[in-house]
């Protein structure tokens, strides 16, 4: 009997130490050991895994991904998807091994966020099949978010997905916050392409957008495009407040001196907002929907706008509440837009852009 009484004291005194190490762990996040900006580029892309989603809308996607989810982790971190421009994506993993994106893994970065980390998503348009960014992919792209969120769902806070993108993918963000408005907290398109009508941005008009934009942009004219645009989005959404327009009179370099022109503000982005000394970027205005002018004074950045912003999304498999609807029309207008965009890749190559 005293042998008994003495085995359940100790079994009782084990489970008293064990608590607080029980506690810690349902508490707080153990997120993987992030790696720092001054390992370089490589270090960081390095860090992201590959993953191919199922074939939907006659294409299966390849992706890169960065998972910030450590060992007896129990925490659900935000999801952000960056999409490539054209000319990023000719081979699998062109589109991680041709962008500065990786920075957002960074533990500078990381930790900026509420959970102090995000999973990082990087989808691939499959460019070396003369496939770009546009109408075909869009069911495509929808299937590499439910693909993320099937397999890390665990970790995912799906109300707190983010959609962004340059050039063809800033174009390819508005397609997929217009279809599947459902799935996104913001959007972040970046001197977009294509031709966005206002009751697209009626289809999105509770997703907050960020749009980022250069008065001397030689693609995307400011007042012909941009502003009718903004203009659109301040009058339909549904929190105008979280909205914002950052507009350059002359795009910047992070570490200075001038881009390699107006065009390309995805390094902008990369940097969430800051030079590389994290001193405010210059020769760029920002306003909200209300016209109220926002300062971004490090560390406040497009994280910070992330960390305030979130929807209803449960994590389930969505055919869209908004325009999904790909018209014979779309599809022949497609194929001949993709060879046309090859003849501008192959350009691009020449000139070295």
């Amino acid at each position: 009997m005293k042998t008994t009484k003495k085995v359940l004291a100790i079994f009782l005194a084990l489970c008293l130490c064990m608590l607080p190490l029980v506690a810690s762990a349902s508490a707080s996040p153990r997120r993987k050991p992030s790696v720092s900006t001054s390992a370089g580029i490589q270090a960081l892309r390095d860090e992201f895994e590959h993953d191919v989603a199922p074939k939907a809308g006659n294409h299966a996607l390849d992706y890169a991904y960065y998972s910030p989810v450590g060992k007896l982790d129990f925490a659900k971190y935000p999801l952000v998807i960056f999409l490539h421009g054209i000319g990023h994506a000719d081979y699998p993993s062109a589109q991680l091994d041709d962008s500065d994106f990786p920075y957002w893994a960074s533990s500078e970065l990381q930790n900026r966020f509420d959970e102090k980390g995000a999973f990082i998503l990087l989808p691939r348009a499959p460019e070396d099949k003369l496939v770009y960014w546009g109408e075909t992919l869009i069911e495509s792209l929808r299937a590499v978010i439910d693909d993320m969120i099937a397999k890390h769902g665990d970790h995912i806070d799906t109300t707190k997905i983010f959609i962004g993108g340059s050039s063809a993918g800033g174009e390819m963000t508005w397609k997929m916050i217009s279809s599947f408005p459902e799935y996104f907290a913001g959007a972040f398109p970046i001197a977009s392409t294509g031709t966005v009508s206002e009751t697209d941005t009626l289809y999105c008009s509770d997703v907050a957008i960020w749009m980022i934009s250069s008065k001397k942009d030689p693609v995307v004219n400011y007042n012909l495009v941009t502003l009718p645009l903004w203009s659109n989005v301040i009058k339909n959404n549904n929190n105008p407040a979280n909205c914002r327009l950052s507009v350059f009179e002359n795009v910047v370099e992070p570490a200075g001196g001038s881009a390699s022109d107006n065009h390309h503000m995805a390094k902008v982005v990369t940097y969430d907002f800051h030079m590389l000394d994290g001193s405010t970027y210059p020769n760029v205005r920002t306003i909200d929907g209300n016209q109220k002018e926002v300062k971004l004074v490090s560390p406040n950045g497009m994280i910070s706008w992330m960390n305030g912003l979130e929807s209803d999304f449960n994590g389930e498999a969505s055919e869209g509440t908004g325009n999904t609807n790909v018209s014979p029309f779309d599809s022949i207008f497609g194929i001949f837009r993709n060879f046309f965009l090859k003849i501008v890749n192959i350009f691009q190559r020449i000139l070295g852009l």
